[in-house]
This record gives structure tokens, sequence and C-alpha cells, in this order.
């Protein structure tokens, strides 16, 4: 939330006007390594996903399933997947690709945008995750770092939520 002074300069802009911005890197940076682990996660449990959050502090992932899923067995396959340094590659298919492929979509609600022609793609490894993506990533699962399942809830009889925390 914006402090008064700085709704008073945002006020004052307009379209041409220089800006300066600053990231807040320590922040972005976990987004960026939480947003990297659901995408193992979606290789962990290749379930289609209904719904998604991810901050700075927890990330979740609710898949569609009546499964139980185990916390311990999860937690494991994050951290073999990030030991093993899969590089991150963002690269981009076409409409046509993307409607010749459509189970590269995980997501139940939410599509790729489109209308450029491309559509941005996320590939990590050889075969651990290849998905239409626009979200912020590392550069290799390495840079995850610690990252465990902290607890899994069935929310209804068709959905598990996986919610992952840093170690």
């Amino acid at each position: 939330m914006p402090s008064a002074e700085q709704e008073a300069l945002l006020s004052q802009l307009q379209p041409g006007s220089r800006v300066t911005a600053r990231v807040d890197w320590e922040r972005r940076h976990r987004l960026m390594r939480f947003h990297t682990t659901t995408h193992l996660l979606c290789h962990l449990v290749p379930q289609l996903v209904n719904g998604c959050s991810i901050t700075p502090d927890y990330a979740r992932l609710d898949f569609n399933m009546t499964d139980p899923l185990d916390k311990e067995q999860l937690t494991a396959g994050i951290a073999a997947l990030v030991a093993a340094g899969h590089a991150i590659t963002v690269d981009s298919i076409s409409d046509e690709e993307l409607d010749a492929n459509p189970a590269l979509v995980k997501s139940m609600s939410v599509q790729p945008p489109r209308g450029t022609g491309r559509v941005r793609t996320i590939r990590i490894g050889d075969a651990i995750d290849f998905q239409p993506c626009g979200g912020t990533h590392v550069a290799n699962t390495a840079e995850i770092g610690a990252v465990i399942v902290t607890k899994i809830e069935k929310k209804s009889a068709t959905t598990r939520r996986v919610v992952l925390g840093f170690a």
C-alpha cells in the first residue's frame, strides 16, 4: 500500500514521465524459487491444477484428485529434483503448437495468453516439466534451495492442497 507521499507523487505522473523503479530482489527471488518449485510439484503430482497461490513466505497448489498424497515423499522428490540442478529454459511455441498439444496446459481454470501468435513456455531439464507459463523462475533447480511440503490438505472430495515452505 503506497504511503500518502507516494500517492501524491503517483497522482502527478503523466504519460511519458520518467520514473525509477527498484526491485526488492530478496522478495522477488523467494517468489522465483517457490514458483519454480510449483513446476517440480506438477512433475511429482501429474494431475490438473485447480488453484494456486505463490507468496514470498509460502506457495500452494491445489490438485484435482482424490488420492491421498505423502508429505515426506513429496519433500524428498522436490529435494532430489533441486539437487540434480536441472536447467530452466524460457522459450515459446506457436498458438498452433499449443492447440495441437492441449495437455501442456496443467491449469484447469487459467489459459495462457494468446493473440501474439506465440506462447511463452518454461522447460525444466529434458523431461521434468514443459508448459506455458508467464511467471518468474530461477535459472537452475539448484538455485531453489531447501523447500519442504509443510502441509497437505483435503480441501474437497476432488481437491488435494499441497503447501510449500522454505526449510
